[in-house]
């Protein structure tokens, strides 16, 4: 049976790249509403429909939200195309099965990654892939037989950017625009994000333009003043929903901080620390630090891994020889400094050979650590790949008015992040450079 469906270019590019055998990574960037996770799904029931015994796996970071928005267009597009007849669907594993070729999809979170490690697919498709940590991307990709479909709306300096230079993937970049089939309302709220007078500005290599340069400070267009009036312009959402561009999120907490060369933090001559955030299906999250004794701190990732993965204990693989340089990946002399929420497990570090110790806790610590570390200058080496990616993703809560709340987000990866302040607090307290 050929399936028929209303199709966006969106799919067709999806489906030529499906079809190039050299393409492993298919990265569809872009705007809100411009039918990137929606295409992809077409293309899934006929791949389902045609393969036989084939595997796919969609997830996102929560499972009840890929159920939600992914499972829901995918059982949308059952219904609608005719084809409910033709799949079973298992609700309560959120699996749907091809009856004529025994291929099924599943809708699944990585809230549990060990369920999510357990399995093998053919295809995966990583739905708004921004919220998902290095760590877990490569293992999902790991253990994929063919082709990995990704979707996202950009944000400035996104891991997966780097895959740019990969010859396997291929970015598709999309707006709106390529949606020919959205309503009037839909189109006229994200339009309802441009600050700019309509067709002054232009897109060019990633960036908004106006008279031939970058939009800066010093070049600005003239003002969108219906939207303004309106009070619905919004620099941010413009460029992020409505172009598919990458852009700061306004509610990062950490910024400013820089990079230098693993040689130059091993050569570092100050005392070093270590921080430590004990995860057991989380990662388990090690930093080593150190003060210049003026304003800044240097940092270096020494360990992003669930102790689940280790097969020894956390003492015994911080302690064993590893890498290239056959050293422990934490000096048993230096001071750890670790989450006093888990204070049998710091009691057991410690009697482990460890100088581990508790970090400063107590009302308010979240934002006191956080207004501590804003305070300084911050390095890190540039092998600290998940430190760079969750101080990139670290933010403020918005409340329902859009404004920044006193609590970073939740659900979003903060392991490193919560190590760094457990041990910053503490050395800062313990130097006697500032109060925590």
């Amino acid at each position: 049976m050929k399936v028929r469906f209303k199709v966006t270019n969106v799919f067709k590019k999806n489906e030529s790249c499906y079809n190039n055998i050299k393409i492993r990574y298919i990265v569809n960037s872009g705007g809100s509403r411009s039918s990137k996770t929606y295409s992809i799904l077409q293309l899934f029931v006929i791949i389902l429909m045609d393969k036989k015994n084939y595997k796919i796996s969609c997830y996102r970071n929560l499972r009840i939200d890929c159920i939600d928005t992914v499972g829901q267009d995918f059982k949308n597009i059952i219904e609608q195309s005719g084809l409910s007849d033709r799949f079973v669907h298992n609700i309560k594993d959120a699996k749907w099965l091809c009856k004529a070729t025994g291929s099924v999809i599943y809708f699944a979170g990585t809230e549990k990654i060990h369920k999510a490690l357990g399995q093998q697919n053919n295809i995966i498709f990583l739905n708004e892939i921004s919220e998902f940590s290095l760590a877990v991307f490569n293992q999902l990709d790991q253990r994929t037989r063919d082709k990995v479909f990704i979707d996202y709306n950009p944000s400035k300096d996104f891991w997966i950017e780097s895959y740019r230079e990969n010859s396997a993937a291929s970015f598709l970049h999309s707006t709106y625009k390529d949606n020919p089939f959205l309503t009037i309302g839909i189109t006229s709220k994200l339009e309802s994000y441009n600050p700019y007078k309509w067709d002054v500005t232009y897109v060019e290599n990633g960036e908004i333009h106006y008279e031939g340069k970058p939009v800066s400070q010093k070049n600005q267009p003239p003002p969108n003043e219906v939207n303004i009036k309106n009070n619905t312009a919004d620099k941010y959402l413009y460029e992020v929903y409505c172009l598919g561009l990458g852009s700061e999120k306004p509610n990062r907490i950490y910024k400013g901080w820089k990079v230098c060369t693993d040689q130059f933090f091993e050569a570092l001559p100050y005392e070093k620390f270590y921080g430590l955030d004990f995860g057991v299906s989380s990662p388990t999250a090690v930093v080593q630090i150190c003060f210049d004794g003026d304003r800044t701190f240097y940092v270096d990732e020494v360990l992003y891994k669930p102790m689940s993965q280790m097969g020894v204990t956390l003492a015994e693989y911080l302690k064993e020889p590893r890498g290239v340089n056959s050293l422990p990946l934490v000096d048993v002399d230096l001071i750890t400094i670790c989450d006093s929420a888990k204070l049998q497990m710091v009691n057991d570090l410690a009697n482990q050979g460890l100088t581990a110790l508790p970090a400063l806790k107590g009302a308010g610590s979240v934002s006191r650590t956080i207004s501590s570390v804003q305070s300084f200058n911050i390095v890190y080496t540039e092998s600290s790949k998940n430190l760079k990616e969750e101080y990139l993703d670290y933010s403020w809560k918005l409340d329902r008015y859009g404004l920044a709340d006193d609590s970073p987000e939740l659900h979003k990866p903060d392991h490193l992040m919560d190590s760094l302040g457990y041990v910053i607090s503490w050395v800062i307290n313990y130097l006697g450079i500032g109060s925590v």
